[in-house]
């Protein structure tokens, strides 16, 4: 017989592969090699199906001895992944294969019930025969990404002006009184009336439709002029300007008095909402006016140029 022949021709210890089928009589599986039945060892795990294409490794033990060892099944072209149900029987599955063919199995894991003509199944073979796994589920679309939240609307603040000019207006024009230097005075002195004035400039956008409810405003360094060991009350104003006008500056909203002690340091104070100034007062300096001393008695008040925090405003507001 050919494959005595084969087994002859193997040396001691040599290894031959040849192809065969599966072969179950009834008591125990054997494999079929070109006609004949080989008590074979299997590898594990293995698991035959009568007739199924098998790979059959043998070898030559010497004294005449030889061994078969089934290795694997093998097919001519490698066995579908999925498939698509094509008919649904009593104990049976037909199922076209993403390798084109059309199968049937009995294999199937759950009730034929749960599945429907159509349906995309996973498979799995076993020496040639498939099982059917499941259903794939569809792969669910992510929703679309939501859009960024938009930012928050902010209801509150506070808007800081800073003085781009500090002048006094008398004796003729602006910037004439004890030596210029846009220091700031007020009052009457020597048959002169003096009245200083802080600018801001152009009305702030921030500030536009919004409601102003605190205003603070910095008190510069108090000038050693007039009675400056004395306490005085002092007369504030809103203005017009945002500039230095061509005379004096138009107020507009006052007087806001305050209190100020001999010889004070820079000192913030606060007009609150409820002063009766208050309204005329924010509303000139939202729409880019500033801040006038005017009237007795007599001081004087350090300069932006010395001191750039002089005459600064806080304007708290709301929307």
């Amino acid at each position: 017989m050919v494959l005595d022949n084969t087994l002859a021709a193997i040396q001691p210890g040599a290894f031959t592969l040849r192809f065969g089928t599966a072969y179950y009589d009834g008591s125990k599986w054997f494999a079929e090699v070109g006609g004949n039945l080989l008590s074979a060892r299997w590898a594990d795990p293995t698991q035959a199906v009568q007739g199924a294409k098998i790979m059959v490794g043998i070898v030559n033990e010497g004294r005449g001895q030889s061994s078969a060892y089934v290795l694997s099944g093998f097919s001519d072209q490698p066995r579908p992944s999925s498939g698509q149900i094509t008919a649904v029987g009593v104990d049976e599955l037909l199922f076209a294969g993403d390798d084109g063919g059309i199968y049937a199995t009995k294999r199937f894991i759950g009730p034929t019930s749960d599945y429907a003509l159509g349906n995309p199944v996973q498979l799995i073979w076993t020496m040639g025969y498939p099982t059917v796994l499941g259903v794939i589920a569809a792969l669910a679309t992510p929703p679309p990404a939501a859009p960024p939240a938009p930012p928050p609307v902010v209801a509150a603040g506070t808007e800081v002006l800073t003085a781009t000019a500090s002048d006094t207006f008398g004796v003729g024009g602006w910037g004439r009184w004890a030596g210029g230097g846009e220091k700031v005075y007020s009052g009457t002195y020597g048959g002169y009336t003096l009245t200083g004035s802080f600018f801001y400039g152009a009305p702030r956008p921030a500030l536009a439709g919004k409601t102003i409810t605190a205003i603070r405003f910095r008190v510069p360094q108090r000038l050693t002029v007039g009675n400056y060991n004395s306490g005085a009350t002092i007369h504030l104003y809103a203005h017009t300007s945002g500039a230095r006008p061509g005379g004096d500056v138009a107020r507009v909203a006052g007087p806001f008095d305050i209190a100020v002690s001999a010889g004070q340091p820079p000192a913030w104070v606060t007009i609150p909402i409820g002063n009766a100034a208050f309204a005329g007062i924010a509303a000139a300096l939202v729409n880019g006016g500033g801040i006038s001393f005017a009237g007795d008695p007599y001081t004087g008040w350090t300069s932006r140029l010395t001191d750039p925090l002089a005459g600064q405003l806080e304007l708290d507001w709301s929307a």
